[in-house]
């Protein structure tokens, strides 16, 4: 096609002003290029003065924190500090240290060259092994004391292998182990082998259902028990002979179904850790029952604390004749089942152990609530009965402190009524009445009172024409709910009665006074000025200024934890927990 003359005339002048837009293009991005390197120049310059200024700030910041009170006590002092903030329970292990090491300079230095503030190695499934591993080469050569939770189960097992896998080639550095496994059979498979020549205190707990899926108890380091260790805490099955459990000072076996040991196994472990303070079994099955015959018995003279929880009562009582442990200060039964423990556990041949009872002075606490059977103490001396059946507890209160010392003091008790069944209450306050040992009533938040306080206000039972005080050393009484009016009235009838406004019917005897009434919980209305105006306007007026008024000048009388002066005022503060 031929193209037309001004077309061609026009071209050569396109192509040269194309020409010149290229050239005026490569000029102003050759002028942009100059100034962008110079802008590069400069930024480069501006972060390298930042640089120095931040090096600088951080110096001054370090010399300025030299100067905080916290940096002023000695490093030692300020490590101390730490590791009661790190190992505290209420924090995760590793956020403590994390929050701490970022404080400043001074407290990063002391973290990263003190090997002590790794060495509580606690793992679960919410915790990365890359923190465990950074603990283990912080804490360089030093005793560990390690801690894992499996209770996550099955969807924590990766987690679990991994820290297990990390933590065992350490265990010549343990000092304290708890592991609570899951799958324990197979994951604890290892600590047959392992050596712990440092290790104090072993946990082992295997979180399975059942616990233990072996037919063969785990042999833990191999039959060869290291030489530190002193308290060891089973819920898995080991071999119960005493080469194995030997030189502890404190032993708890739980929960154990499977593998478990026998009395005669039993009876020759203890003998193999004569320095032994703590004996707890909880919850175990024992194989071959209570066939075994009674050993000679077995002198523990150092056995401070014994529990048998959760154990058939006849096993109980063939431990109880067995040992003899004048200085168990503490301990717990409970037999497996609701029995009548004077036939079944409270037998002549143990008698012997609650010597301590009858001899030494002390006080008591009876617990009447839905349970089964339940005899705890604290010494010297503070037994505290736990019980369905009021009548029980009386058999058990004749048989424990029945003394052979002629006109020997009564050992007070305090009882404690948590029934709601009207009937069932005074059942127990009849049953109790003639009791002089008990000195103290606390009633709960279900307890009727109106029927019961009616007794304590009549001064006596009457039983076959004969009447019988109503506990007759009664000194103080504690009411956890609130009283209608029924209540309140009784409440007084009985204060006028007990005070000495009202002789006793029979002119022959009379009960003690009440020395101490209190009311209510530890806790009071946040308002405090609303509390103080209710108490002021109704009750103070409706029932207790009478109250207070008949308890005396040496009585006291306390709502919620308030003492109410003799004019009806609240003191000023409240007396928490006294």
């Amino acid at each position: 096609m031929q193209v037309p003359d001004a077309a061609n005339d026009a071209f050569p002048r396109i192509l040269q002003t194309l020409t010149d837009l290229m050239s005026q293009h490569r000029y102003i991005r050759a002028l942009d290029e100059k100034t962008l390197s110079q802008y590069d120049e400069e930024v480069d310059a501006l972060q390298s003065v930042q640089r120095q200024l931040e090096g600088r700030a951080a110096l001054v910041r370090r010399k300025r924190n030299t100067f905080a009170p916290v940096n002023a006590l000695p490093p030692e002092l300020l490590v101390t500090i730490f590791e009661i903030v790190i190992h505290s329970e209420c924090v995760q292990f590793w956020s403590n240290h994390q929050a701490l090491v970022l404080v400043c300079h001074h407290w990063n230095h002391l973290f990263s060259n003190t090997p002590s503030l790794w060495t509580k190695i606690k793992g679960s499934a919410e915790t990365s092994n890359v923190i465990i591993t950074r603990a283990l080469e912080m804490s360089q050569d030093s005793p560990l004391d390690v801690d894992y939770d499996g209770t996550d189960g099955s969807r924590a097992l990766d987690r679990q292998h991994a820290f297990l896998s990390t933590i065992f080639p350490h265990t010549h550095r343990w000092r304290k182990a708890t592991l609570s496994i899951y799958e324990a059979a197979q994951a604890l498979e290892p600590m047959t082998t392992l050596s712990a020549p440092l290790l104090e205190s072993l946990f082992l707990w295997a979180c399975d259902d059942p616990a233990w899926a072996r037919d063969e108890p785990l042999d833990i380091f191999g039959g060869r028990p290291p030489p530190r260790l002193q308290e060891l805490t089973l819920n898995i099955p080991v071999p119960w002979n005493p080469k194995t459990l030997c030189n502890l000072k404190a032993l708890r076996i739980m929960s154990i179904e499977h593998l478990t040991p026998s009395l005669d196994q039993l009876f020759a472990i203890l003998p193999a850790s004569p320095g032994l303070e703590t004996l707890s079994i909880n919850n175990v099955t024992f194989s071959g029952g209570a066939s075994a015959p009674i050993p000679n018995p077995l002198h523990m003279p150092t056995l401070q604390k014994l529990s048998l929880i959760l154990i058939p009562p006849v096993i109980i009582n063939r431990i109880l004749a067995a040992i003899r442990a004048p200085k168990c200060k503490f301990g717990s039964l409970r037999p497996t089942v609701p029995v009548d423990p004077v036939e079944t556990l409270l037998t002549p041949d143990i008698s012997h152990f609650f010597h301590h009872f009858r001899s030494g002075a002390g006080a008591g606490t009876i617990f009447c609530n839905i349970g089964g059977v339940g005899i705890y103490w604290e010494g010297p001396w503070d037994i505290s009965l736990e019980v369905e059946n009021i009548r029980m507890a009386r058999r058990i209160l004749d048989w424990i402190f029945v003394s052979p010392e002629p006109n020997s003091p009564a050992v007070p008790f305090r009882l404690a009524i948590d029934w709601s069944d009207p009937l069932m209450v005074e059942d127990i306050v009849a049953v109790m009445a003639d009791t002089e040992a008990v000195y103290r009533v606390d009633f709960g938040d279900d307890a009727p009172l109106a029927g019961t306080l009616g007794m304590f206000a009549t001064g006596g039972l009457e039983e076959a024409g004969a009447r019988t005080p109503v506990f007759p050393r009664l000194k103080e009484i504690f009411i956890h709910k609130s009283l209608d009016d029924d209540e309140w009235e009784n409440l007084l009838r009985m204060l006028h009665g007990r005070q000495g406004d009202i002789e006793t019917r029979d002119g022959d005897h009379r009960v003690n006074p009440l020395n101490s009434l209190e009311f209510g919980t530890d806790w009071y209305m946040e308002d405090e000025e609303s509390f103080i105006n209710e108490f002021n306007s109704i009750h103070c007026p409706s029932h207790l200024e009478e109250v207070r008024k008949l308890l005396g000048h040496d009585g006291k009388l306390r709502w919620y934890k308030w003492m109410v002066a003799e004019d009806g005022t609240l003191e000023q503060t409240p007396r928490w927990g006294s």
